[in-house]
């Protein structure tokens, strides 16, 4: 039985072997090309690794005075991203796994939420980017944090109450037995439990707020409020296309989403697989 499954194994890794290849090419070619000199660029035949690797295109791209405030702007946006669809999310799954609703008031609630999050960008575009002009927002960070917390809302509500889900209410009904106040027990009993969930929602928010670049496009214009996501049109000029800066702010924007999402990985499966499988009544 062994012997008959083992030419299966092989194909399959075989074929998963060459998806990763596909997959990973793209990124492994803007590797190289970031760590080209810019002469390498344009050499015939073009070479696969670069000859004489040089980090000169790194050292433009975060040391740069205009690509350093975009960087900076992007930390900042995303992180105030991540607090704001933390807080209104808590604010939505507390009361949908805590409080007497009907079951069907908590699906259509959740169904309507998620449904939000799958509305093509390019549909609300320009009634978001028309409201910001009407409201004096456009050209503000406060537009694209405001924008990217309602878009990481349904996800993080769905996680957060699949993690509430977990955590049994008697936990908090013992507290308040021995004297705890609600907040009390809210802000030292559960959400030292919750701790988990808060950190897969916060990274997942923050890996979408920080590789977003539709929105960052339409609604900024000045360095003082483009994310570092825009950075990349800076090196399309009059006369050249800086091929390996260019790279560099790729391989570095790619880079922090990917290596927070590997650092939690357990948590990020866990808050994807919570409450989408098995919904309480």
């Amino acid at each position: 039985m062994a012997g008959r499954r083992s030419p299966w194994r092989t194909a399959v890794l075989i074929a998963l072997a060459g998806l990763a290849v596909v997959y990973l090419f793209p990124f492994a070619w803007m590797l190289s090309t970031s760590l080209k000199p810019t002469p390498e660029l344009y050499t015939q035949p073009p070479t696969l690794w670069p000859v004489h690797p040089s980090l000169e295109a790194y050292r433009a791209a975060l040391f740069g005075a205009r690509d350093w405030v975009l960087l900076r702007n992007s930390l900042v946006v995303s992180l105030a991203a991540v607090l704001l669809t933390l807080a209104l999310a808590l604010l939505i799954a507390y009361p949908l796994t805590r409080l007497q609703v009907s079951a069907s008031f908590r699906r259509g609630l959740l169904s309507w939420l998620l449904s939000l999050r799958f509305l093509p960008s390019m549909v609300v575009v320009i009634p978001i980017f028309a409201t910001m002009r009407a409201v004096g927002l456009y050209d503000h960070l406060l537009a694209l944090v405001l924008i990217y917390a309602a878009f990481s809302l349904p996800f993080a509500v769905w996680m957060l109450k699949g993690f509430l889900s977990e955590i049994p209410p008697e936990v908090e009904e013992a507290a308040l037995a021995d004297g705890a106040g609600r907040w009390r027990a809210f802000f030292q009993i559960l959400l030292p439990m919750l701790s988990p969930g808060l950190l897969a929602a916060s990274v997942i928010t923050f890996a979408l707020s920080w590789s977003e670049f539709l929105y960052a496009l339409i609604l900024t214009a000045t360095p003082r409020s483009q994310t570092f996501s825009i950075a990349v049109w800076s090196f399309v000029t009059e006369f050249e296309i800086i091929w390996n800066q260019m790279a560099a702010v790729g391989v570095i924007s790619a880079l922090v989403p990917v290596v927070l999402l590997l650092a939690a990985r357990r948590y990020v499966i866990s808050a994807l697989t919570f409450g989408a499988v098995r919904e309480k009544a």
